[in-house]
């Protein structure tokens, strides 16, 4: 059974405009509300056409922060609350808000926490059908501006970027970790946003 989402509040408003300024400020934003498969899970989602240049689409989540997201162990174990945003060249706008809503609605649904390196596995391959198989969270390198938002005085976000990666990269991933295949990306001047590039070499 369909359960209507809360409204939003001022405050989350208010933050939907902060994302839309930093996607791209002369772009039209876009609103819209998607359902999980039970009916009882909701999410907002932010989309802006052609930004922040032309051939790309910007998506972002814009009430994924109202669910628990339980990162560390141990000592450090906490709840960091997280939206995700991503930018992809030559995906129309459907897909692309697809992409993170899938996402998003499979990280809640099973608990996953949402940090800097976690990989969603399959699901750009499944969904677009381009070169690259995974979606990994990274830091919001596009939009540093979106690192930190405090949404009240309880509350502050985060933004993690996703970016599509290859099977070879993710498994670089796992035996290196982010920072070093993250400084192969930089080196190798990547385009993060195109889900059709080749993969980078790191034998």
């Amino acid at each position: 059974m369909s359960t209507e989402p809360a409204p939003p509040t001022d405050a989350e408003v208010r933050m939907a405009r902060f994302a839309a300024g930093q996607l791209g400020r002369d772009a039209t934003p876009e609103f819209a509300e998607f359902s999980d498969s039970s009916g009882r899970r909701w999410l907002d989602v932010l989309t802006l056409r052609e930004a922040p240049r032309p051939g790309h689409v910007s998506v972002s989540t814009l009430s994924l922060h109202r669910w628990v997201n339980l990162v560390g162990s141990g000592a450090d174990r906490h709840d960091e609350r997280v939206e995700l945003v991503t930018v992809l060249a030559g995906v129309g706008a459907d897909d692309a808000a697809a992409l993170l809503v899938a996402s998003a609605f499979t990280a809640v649904a099973e608990a996953w926490p949402l940090r800097a390196g976690t990989v969603f596995p399959g699901v750009v391959g499944e969904l677009l059908g381009v070169g690259a198989q995974h979606l990994l969270l990274t830091a919001p390198g596009l939009f540093p501006r979106l690192a930190r938002y405090r949404l009240d005085d309880a509350v502050q976000v985060r933004w993690l970027q996703a970016v599509p990666i290859h099977e070879v990269e993710r498994e670089f991933l796992d035996g290196h970790g982010l920072d070093a295949l993250e400084d192969r990306f930089a080196a190798a001047e990547i385009a993060v946003a195109d889900p059709a590039r080749p993969p980078v070499p790191l034998g």
